[in-house]
């Protein structure tokens, strides 16, 4: 398996030469063009193809997920959304990404955290939710059609209103997509917030993960937090990767004191 750490715009080409001289193998790249300033965005593609053309890294990407509605029953909205997630498969095959993260819900980051979040179900899919579910498929399906040759990995989500945060939700999600190139990324931490075991989410669903995001948190607030300042088994989460043979990429969320540090993480693991 492969280990990546961000790589957003306030990060420079020697952030990056040195999280790699640390053990890191590449880097989850920020898609969405439109969510940033376009000097800083431009910046921000200067420094990855400097990476690319200087240095020994692989990459994922993360697409959009502020504001971005893939079910929205405003047509326009669902368009708008569409659009951007295009353009953030249009970047990822640029830079050679082997995977896609992608949220499939509303892109409502202002949800308080909390122990409500595992004591609350997700809604159930009828009524006017059956309707955008559809939509939602469509839009997949369509995204899926656009990009064939790239993992679109679905991540599991973790707020009570959004749908899809259960090992159960997500095999279902992905039967009624029904492309190959659409599958999942496991998020350890949102797992975790939503009161799923990320073991057991793993043993449940292997045949489905391309890609992980592993991050800790104190169980109740998906916090991000560096490996260790949480309560997260992650040990075990990489162990059971391991046992079922995963070759995919594993993305460290979070932001360490400083990249010399992902090397102290990745001895844990070996």
């Amino acid at each position: 398996m492969k280990y990546h750490g961000w790589f957003k715009p306030q990060h420079d080409l020697e952030y990056a030469r040195r999280a790699l001289k640390a053990g890191l193998d590449g880097f989850e790249i920020i898609g969405g063009q439109s969510h940033y300033d376009p000097v800083e965005f431009k910046r921000y593609r200067e420094n990855i193809k400097r990476i690319q053309e200087e240095l020994p890294a692989s990459f994922t990407l993360h697409a959009p997920i502020t504001d971005i509605n893939l079910g929205s029953i405003n047509r326009r909205i669902r368009q708008a959304s569409i659009d951007d997630v295009k353009a953030a498969l249009e970047f990822a095959l640029e830079i050679g990404a082997s995977a896609v993260a992608v949220h499939a819900s509303p892109g409502i980051l202002a949800m308080p955290g909390g122990r409500w979040s595992q004591d609350t179900e997700s809604p159930a899919v009828q009524d006017e939710l059956i309707h955008q579910e559809q939509l939602l498929l469509e839009a997949l399906r369509e995204l899926a059609g656009f990009a064939p040759e790239i993992p679109i990995c679905l991540e599991n989500l973790v707020y009570p209103h959004e749908l899809y945060r259960s090992p159960r939700e997500m095999r279902e999600l992905l039967e009624k997509v029904g492309c190959p190139n659409v599958q999942a990324t496991l998020d350890v931490g949102h797992a975790v917030v939503s009161g799923w075991d990320p073991v057991r989410f793993v043993h449940d669903n292997f045949e489905t993960i391309r890609h992980v995001h592993l991050h800790d948190n104190h169980g109740f607030v998906d916090e991000h937090l560096p490996l260790g300042q949480g309560t997260i088994d992650y040990l075990h989460v990489i162990k059971a990767l391991q046992q079922h043979g995963y070759e995919g990429v594993i993305t460290f969320e979070f932001y360490p004191e400083s990249p010399e540090r992902f090397a102290d993480y990745l001895r844990q693991f070996s």
